[in-house]
């Protein structure tokens, strides 16, 4: 009697503790679908705490006369605070810039972002630090170069020679246009605002600018609206573990100063954040 008194003792107890864990795993499972998230540019989302990582793949688009080119980038940002966080991202933009040279341009960033914020909107301002780096593996004056001994034969009877060397002049200035939009190696710094609303329990808008310094003496403005869909309202597992999950769609417009470069660029991403 004494050993069934210990096991029932035994078998209670071990009910309780299971029956606890389960409430707390509930009560966890309740929490984080609460949690109220906002989406922001660059794939990353204000959490008020924890780590956000997003990335995103898209087209660039330089100049008219420049070819386009893939892009990509990845973000990673820790919340500190309902306020403060701090991340890195990494952006790359690859292809064939023109017939001539094929290009690499990599750029690495550190930023601190302060944040206001409420349960439907969040607005922040972030200063950085860039480091931009291009790998271009065919030089144009190089490939002119073997083609040079061609063009340097002129005939009297050659009536178009004035017209094919304006045509080939002003594709030099545009094709040169093209090569100055990646000429950014070394540090550049920067200032950024940005938010984003949540219109409905669904959808969001977000919207950002950056205005930043390269030390090739050049400034750069960047605007990036965007919309995001909130993916973790319909995915269960999303909505049992993780504080966010959102898809977003972003065009971006940069402009470049000081570079004698007329028109704008463009880039356009599609990426997906995920917050733990």
């Amino acid at each position: 009697m004494r050993y069934l008194f210990l096991l029932i003792a035994f078998v209670f107890g071990w009910s309780a503790s299971f029956a606890a864990d389960a409430v707390d795993s509930l009560a966890s499972e309740n929490k984080l679908s609460e949690i109220s998230t906002v989406p922001l540019p660059g794939q990353t989302a204000y959490m008020e705490q924890g780590l956000s990582f997003g990335m995103g793949f898209g087209v660039y688009d330089p100049l008219d006369e420049c070819d386009c080119m893939g892009a990509w980038q990845v973000q990673l940002e820790y919340f500190y605070s309902d306020w403060i966080s701090g991340g890195a991202d990494v952006r790359f933009f690859g292809g064939d810039l023109d017939r001539d040279a094929m290009i690499m341009y990599q750029r690495y960033r550190l930023n601190v972002r302060l944040h206001k914020a409420s349960d439907d909107f969040d607005l922040y301002v972030e200063p950085f630090l860039g480091l931009e780096n291009t790998s271009i593996s065919a030089f144009r004056k190089q490939v002119r170069g073997k083609k040079t001994p061609s063009k340097q034969q002129h005939y009297w009877w050659d009536d178009d020679d004035e017209g094919t060397v304006e045509a080939d002049s002003l594709e030099e200035r545009e094709n040169d246009d093209c090569q100055k939009l990646f000429t950014l190696d070394g540090f550049s710094i920067g200032l950024g605002l940005g938010g984003g609303y949540n219109l409905t329990r669904y959808f969001s808008v977000t919207a950002g600018t950056h205005v930043e310094y390269n030390f090739s003496k050049a400034f750069l403005l960047n605007i990036v609206p965007g919309v995001a869909f909130n993916l973790r309202e319909v995915w269960p597992w999303a909505k049992r573990t993780l504080r966010s999950t959102w898809v977003s769609f972003e065009i971006g417009a940069l402009k470049t100063f000081n570079n004698d470069i007329d028109g704008w660029s463009n880039v356009f991403f599609l990426g997906i954040q995920f917050g733990a």
